[in-house]
């Protein structure tokens, strides 16, 4: 599992929400306000620092929800300790409780050191999709913390985040030079390392993670996904297995397991294995991303309704808990999922009924600028499913006209998608290729409709290689390709 975790995001539609597991170098905040190479930490209990300590390992190995408890500890020896907000805010698997525990830490924030005010900032600005933002505060950090080795590495994920996999692995680099210890810089660099496609490097990383700490699930987890995209179904089981085998509870092992069974055509084992998820925990966000799960093993298996029952169950889960953002976001996805099935109706029906529970939800107003505006995507995308491209054309510059003023990367290749399709129906192929080029290629649809345009235009070979690296995508967890993967496999020659 990569230290960075999206909530809320489960078919192509906005990240609303990108959470980076961070875990900052703390030490106690000294009265004498010299500069320290790590950053400062303010609080009035010892005891509740011991506590956040624990939580920040705990965290570090990607243990979140063990980490809870030590910092829910240190809160109630200190109930002003801003910092503890924060990281229990990072590890939350329901959005409600993520913005809940953001807003207190920034509350708290008045009488902390510059350090921690500048870390609240970023992760506030990450929440709302402010990537230049949120760039420019951990600039700062590590300017004023160039020794703090936890800075570099969570400079690192934000870097990965934005597709950025050289300049991550430089700071992953620079973290592991401060302190070779740290667990997380080899995750994150296997990952980057898998990215720029070199598997050997990112073998490397990752069974050196797994000896830094041969106890924990996550590596096992890691490095088993570098098996699935490699299309080593068999083998990334056992590690997905040796990482239950620590951690029963360990929820994307199991939907490792289901992902390597699905690609397997397994798809009642991989169903099976999934509902082992609703034995083991009755935490609501675990039993969405289990429904999440199963949906995208039913659309790998062309059973839509059964897809479409199991994100109903969500909806179901986010009215109980009362949490308006998962309800949003519930929605937007099930619009998504008719999209897929062409029930254009339901498709913008429910992105647009969407919007009324994001409203609701106690987010910043810049957030809801950014999901009203994808309301523009979801109709785009409607209008090009339709051919229709009067339409089409019509909602992308409403998107772009937007969009382009935010410099939000995730919007800058919305923008170049909805062209590309734009240029496709238009029959302008070379066109509609160059705009693919820089939309979202770890969209697997993406990645299909460019082969079309080389199919159209003749181009045979790169066409066969294009359907080829989407039938073999093998992604873990992933509406798009679940849904693409056969269309691109029965384009392949035999």
């Amino acid at each position: 599992m990569k230290n960075i975790s999206t909530i809320l995001k489960y078919i192509d539609f906005p990240v609303i929400v990108t959470l980076i597991i961070v875990a900052i170098s703390f030490t106690v905040l000294n009265c004498n306000n010299r500069e320290l190479s790590k950053i400062p930490i303010t609080t009035s209990s010892e005891k509740a620092l011991e506590y956040f300590n624990e939580g920040i390992a705990l965290a570090e190995k990607l243990r979140g929800q063990e980490a809870v408890y030590y910092y829910l500890k240190a809160i109630a020896e200190d109930k002003e300790f801003a910092m503890a907000y924060m990281q229990l805010a990072l590890v939350q698997t329901t959005p409600k409780l993520v913005f809940k525990y953001l807003n207190k830490a920034k509350l708290l924030s008045k009488n902390i050191s510059e350090g921690e005010k500048l870390a609240i900032l970023a992760i506030e600005a990450g929440f709302n999709n402010d990537r230049e933002k949120q760039n420019d505060y951990y600039l700062k950090l590590i300017e004023k913390y160039p020794n703090d080795e936890r800075i570099q590495n969570i400079y690192g994920n934000l870097l990965y985040g934005l597709s950025r996999y050289k300049d991550a692995i430089k700071h992953l680099e620079i973290a592991l030079e401060i302190n070779p210890e740290l667990s997380q810089p080899y995750n994150m660099l296997g990952y980057a390392y898998r990215q720029l496609g070199d598997y050997n490097e990112a073998e490397k990383y990752f069974k050196q993670y797994i000896e830094i700490i041969q106890d924990d699930p996550n590596p096992y987890d890691s490095y088993a996904e570098l098996l699935l995209k490699k299309g080593d179904f068999e083998e990334s089981i056992e590690y997905y297995r040796r990482a239950l085998e620590l951690q029963p509870k360990f929820i994307p092992s199991r939907i490792g397991i289901a992902t390597n069974l699905t690609l397997l055509d397994k798809h009642e084992e991989a169903c099976d294995e999934l509902e082992n998820i609703e034995l083991l925990s009755s935490n609501p966000g675990d039993l969405k991303q289990m429904h999440v799960a199963k949906a995208v093993v039913n659309v790998d298996h062309r059973n839509f309704d059964s897809a479409i029952a199991e994100l109903k169950m969500n909806i179901s889960i986010s009215k109980d808990i009362k949490d308006d953002l998962a309800l949003g976001q519930d929605l937007m996805n099930l619009g998504g999922l008719y999209l897929m099935q062409d029930e254009f109706e339901n498709a913008l029906r429910y992105s647009e009924k969407s919007i009324d529970y994001f409203e609701r939800a106690d987010i910043s107003q810049e957030l809801k600028y950014y999901i009203k505006r994808q309301l523009f995507v979801s109709a785009a995308r409607v209008a090009w499913r339709q051919n229709d491209i009067e339409k089409l054309i019509k909602y992308t510059k409403k998107y772009k006209s937007s969009a382009q003023k935010t410099l939000n990367l995730n919007e800058i290749r919305n923008v170049h998608e909805l062209t590309g399709h734009i240029y496709l129906l238009e029959e302008r192929y070379e066109d509609a290729i160059y705009e693919y080029k820089q939309a979202d290629l770890e969209n697997p649809i993406i990645l299909f409709m460019m082969g079309t345009a080389y199919e159209e235009l003749g181009d045979y070979k790169k066409s066969q290689k294009i359907y080829k690296s989407v039938a073999h995508f093998n992604s873990l967890n992933d509406m798009n390709y679940a849904f693409i993967r056969k269309t691109a496999l029965e384009k392949l020659d035999n």
